[in-house]
């Protein structure tokens, strides 16, 4: 009987069930068996994940496997970072779970500094004080009185597990991108649970990669048909890409999705003040490799500008106009917080070179190729920082993820960083949550 594996990859617009298992060449073959889309609910002026969909397409991909006879034995959950649940005595949810692109942190990110300062706070975690961590989310809660009501807080991906086999956990990848954990000890900070009013016991318990999590529950298991076990995988999507991408310390990374990730992998954190300045952020895959690297908004900018059009145009369409538009040669900078969730990303953009008293894109052709444009003039300053940071020289930048894709930026990637781009795989986050499941 052959043995599959199930990675079940959740980004911030789409999700897809991946199927692997080892042929009769003893290769590992990779099948899509389900896709779905993620939703943001948007309610009272704020921006919250659908999570009883999500959890609905979760559980009719387990069905397609059941309708295949392709019954997984292990099944492993991951994620974008931060996002989290707070469940209270009763195991309900407290409140429902907001989308890290709600702009209600940008308040309690300015609070939480009057208590620590953001330098400080940089030396403690090695993390960069993005208003959408976990930490500015948490901070909202307190300043809510959510806090009050809550026994358990799980990371997004840990919590779509808990609701599979009714196991809690959070796993150490996930927990690196929260702002919370001590780069020493890679344990939670008491100064910053002090800040937020709460103990590490409130945290459900911190496991790494690979360990198991449980078998599905009994109501699961008669719901779609089988029974398998859950185990955790580096369940932050990011950290399995650049596991799936089989990323070495030699070269530059850029995990190109709906953010940009560009970075290098490395043995420790680095967090002097010139890296904090610039931008950077340390994130782990394990307790002994940190991914040391820079968020820069990515594809969902083209996403946006595609979906406030009157008519839908296809990621290949649109690579077309933008070889159309390379008349125009300004950029924006794409770091920039006004891009996280604007209600137009074209009157942003164009407000943005306003601004800036620049004659902003005429057309769509121009205006998609500034996009593309922007972005590979970001991974430049991000490549000449990470040279200048880490003081190593690197030759090549591994491009993977659903962006890897796009060859016309590749290129402009290329021509503009000099540094050859090596194409990676597209499913690089799937790939890496396979390999964590593999005995």
């Amino acid at each position: 009987m052959e043995k599959y594996y199930l990675a079940i990859d959740i980004g911030a617009t789409s999700g897809r069930h991946i199927l692997a298992h080892y042929n009769e060449n003893n290769e590992l073959v990779f099948e899509e068996v389900y896709r779905f889309l993620n939703k943001i609910n948007k309610k009272d002026g704020h921006l919250y994940w659908d999570v009883d969909l999500l959890f609905k397409n979760i559980v009719d991909g387990l069905k397609e496997c059941s309708k295949l006879n392709k019954i997984p034995t292990y099944i492993g959950i991951d994620t974008f970072g931060v996002d989290y649940c707070l469940l209270d005595e009763n195991d309900n949810l407290v409140r429902d779970i907001y989308s890290y692109r709600d702009y209600r942190t940008d308040i309690s990110l300015v609070e939480f500094e009057k208590e620590m300062g953001i330098d400080i706070l940089f030396a403690k975690t090695g993390v960069y004080p993005h208003s959408f961590n976990t930490l500015y989310q948490l901070y909202d809660d307190k300043m809510k009185g959510l806090l009050k009501k809550t026994k358990t807080i799980m990371y997004y991906p840990c919590y779509l597990a808990y609701l599979l086999t009714g196991v809690k956990n959070n796993e150490i990848s996930i927990a690196s991108t929260s702002g919370m954990l001590s780069k020493d000890t890679k344990e939670y900070d008491e100064d910053i649970l002090k800040i937020l009013g709460i103990s590490k016991d409130v945290f459900a318990p911190t496991i790494e990669a690979r360990h198991i999590i449980g078998e599905l529950s009994e109501k699961i298991q008669k719901e779609v048909g089988f029974n398998a076990i859950v185990k955790q995988v580096y369940c932050h999507d990011t950290a399995s890409a650049t596991i799936g991408a089989s990323t070495t310390k030699e070269e530059i990374f850029i995990s190109s999705g709906t953010w940009s990730l560009i970075g290098v992998i490395n043995d420790k954190y680095l967090t002097s003040k010139e890296i904090y300045e610039q931008g950077f952020t340390n994130e782990l895959n394990s307790k002994n490799e940190v991914r040391f690297l820079k968020n820069i908004v990515g594809m969902f900018i083209i996403n946006e500008i595609e979906k406030e059009q009157k008519e839908r145009i296809k990621i290949t369409t649109i690579v077309e106009m933008a070889k159309q538009g390379t008349n125009y040669k300004e950029i924006f900078d794409p770091t920039l917080h006004k891009f996280l969730a604007p209600v137009s990303m074209e009157n942003t953009i164009k407000e943005d070179f306003i601004l800036r008293n620049i004659v902003p894109p005429q057309n769509l052709n121009e205006l998609f190729y500034c996009v593309y444009n922007s972005l590979a003039h970001a991974y430049k300053v991000a490549v000449e920082d990470i040279e200048k940071l880490t003081k190593k020289e690197y030759k090549t930048i591994k491009v993977f993820g659903g962006g890897s894709k796009n060859k016309f930026l590749n290129q402009l990637t290329e021509e503009i960083t000099h540094k050859k781009v090596v194409e990676g795989p597209s499913e690089a986050t799937a790939f890496g949550n396979v390999f964590s499941l593999i005995d």
